[in-house]
């Protein structure tokens, strides 16, 4: 079934044994749902921010990062600088925010500044992007392990968030944070551990590392020169790999990700104070340089040593445009029994620390922002208020699971979770800025509008046929065009913008059809 050696099943053992006992021991004192989504706001900053990164990082990142940079070079990482920028806005615009309401989720803070109209959008763009989002992350673990333990997608799917729900189900947030310290350092050792192997085990050592990636431009982060072709360059609306799509891309996704989804605003708002909060978040910019350079330089790694030492599976898997199960592959046929326990659980860490995330998020915002307001409106809040919230939990593990097979099958796990994101945020990232920037009077149903136009305006101008469905244009609604849709859409653009700029088009399409339907504060409806 697989050749993982008895040490590698006991390593796997162990660490599942101690998520397990982590979550049971983090469950004991929970006696509201404040303690089980929030951690009774007492959770020390250093832990948050571990947790933050953790999340964030996710299976992507783990096999998605490598196989991009087997595939290309280092271009991901100039995202990098887009995203501690955003993290700037967050800490001075939107954290603050959040903890003057003292909210248990952000779409509480739509709901107070513009209606319920509004927050019920916020909530339903949550819970969709996040399902499908998570859903990725879980569905790239799950190929992952189908590589190692020569298993089917679906079984592997199932299994992990099994094991999730586990742990999650019993602790909430509290265990979420903590089990979330164990995987991050599990799963930054696992990289280190990958770099420094097949490092020692070229013939030439680091010199033969550096000589052949540089030949084959693995280290390039910034494309074309800024001499040459500068404008074209910096500002290429059709060409994803321009810097200034990069960087208003890592821009956009970093405010939109730390700053309007509760799976991880969540994480924040369980420090004792905005400051330890901003501090923390803060320093997930920073680390964030050094770990992604790492698992870009395990996928240079990983090419460098396929040249060295030939194999026939590694480049089918590139000829397919699999690159995400190279290094999987990698694991299960190069390293040695031991070190390919600590990889595979490294991996297990990676889909683990998002995975249990979003379900404690999206358990907070199904039964506070759903639940509470539209079937019981009572304010208690005790044990059965926690033990309906870990019925939730259950129920998305279910959810999650489904929504990953099928996902099972797209080619880039990495970009494609990206596109999911960059087509529903930037609907809640213009609406959360108008919340904290403007003191115009807002329409609740003015701002619905803006929102979901935003969605079909954006996949419009960056789709093409290298879309997957069902995140292409609406082939459904192409019956009732008198000319097909890419000709309408031919007529208007050369070509399809380059994804990287639907979250920039979406949020300011909503700010601007929001503020269409906005008045001056104290001006009196006509």
């Amino acid at each position: 079934m697989s050749n993982l050696a008895y040490i590698d099943w006991a390593i796997l053992a162990v660490y599942a044994i101690i998520l397990v006992i982590i979550g049971v021991m983090s469950g004991r004192k929970e006696k509201n749902t404040e303690d089980y989504f929030l951690g009774g706001r007492s959770m020390p900053w250093w832990a948050v921010m571990v947790s933050i990164y953790a999340t964030s990082l996710s299976a992507l990142t783990f096999i998605g990062v490598p196989g991009a940079a087997y595939g290309g070079d280092f271009y991901y990482l100039q995202l990098g600088i887009g995203d501690l920028c955003g993290k700037l806005v967050i800490c001075f615009l939107l954290l603050t925010a959040y903890y003057r309401s003292q909210v248990t989720t952000v779409y509480e803070l739509l709901g107070e500044r513009f209606g319920p109209r509004t927050r019920d959008a916020g909530t339903g763009f949550f819970l969709v992007g996040r399902i499908l989002g998570s859903g990725v992350r879980l569905a790239g673990c799950a190929i992952a392990i189908h590589v190692v333990f020569d298993v089917s997608v679906h079984q592997a799917i199932w299994a992990i968030a099994a094991v999730a729900v586990l742990y999650t189900f019993t602790g909430g947030i509290k265990a979420v944070i903590w089990t979330d310290m164990l995987q991050f350092f599990l799963f930054m050792a696992a990289a280190a551990i990958a770099l420094g192997t097949i490092i020692y085990t070229l013939p030439d050592g680091f010199s033969q590392f550096w000589d052949i990636a540089s030949e084959n431009g693995k280290f390039t982060v910034f494309h074309d020169s800024f001499q040459q072709s500068s404008a074209n360059y910096w500002l290429n609306f059709n060409n994803p790999k321009a810097f200034m799509a990069g960087f208003l891309f890592g821009c956009f996704t970093g405010v939109a990700a730390l700053g309007t989804d509760q799976d991880l605003v969540q994480r924040m708002l369980t420090c004792k104070n905005v400051k330890e909060s901003q501090r923390a978040l803060l320093l997930t910019g920073i680390l964030n340089f050094p770990i992604t350079l790492l698992f870009l330089c395990v996928g240079a790694a990983v090419f460098v040593y396929y040249q060295v030492t030939p194999d026939m599976q590694a480049p089918l898997y590139s000829l397919q445009k699999r690159n995400d199960l190279i290094f999987p592959y990698f694991i299960k046929s190069v390293l040695a029994p031991g070190l390919r326990g600590i990889l595979v659980a490294g991996l297990f860490a990676a889909a683990m620390s998002s995975l249990d995330s979003a379900l404690n998020a999206l358990a907070s915002t199904a039964y506070v922002d759903i639940y509470k307001r539209y079937f019981n409106r009572n304010d208690k809040d005790d044990e059965n208020s926690v033990a309906l919230s870990r019925m939730f939990v259950a129920i998305f593990a279910f959810v999650l699971a489904g929504v990953a097979s099928l996902f099972s099958g797209v080619e880039s796990i990495l970009w494609f979770g990206f596109r999911i994101f960059g087509y529903l945020y930037g609907a809640l990232l213009g609406i959360f800025l108008l919340a904290v920037l403007s003191k115009r009077k807002f329409s609740d149903m003015g701002n619905l509008c803006a929102m979901v136009s935003s969605v079909f305006v954006v996949i419009w101008l960056t789709s093409s046929g290298a879309v997957p469905q069902p995140f292409g244009p609406p082939h459904s609604l192409q019956w009732a065009l008198p000319i097909p849709f890419s000709d309408i859409q031919g007529a208007l653009l050369n070509k399809p913008l380059a994804w990287q700029w639907a979250l920039p088009i979406g949020t300011f399409w909503t700010i601007g059809v929001a503020l269409l339907f906005s008045k001056k504060e104290g001006e009196k409806d006509e």
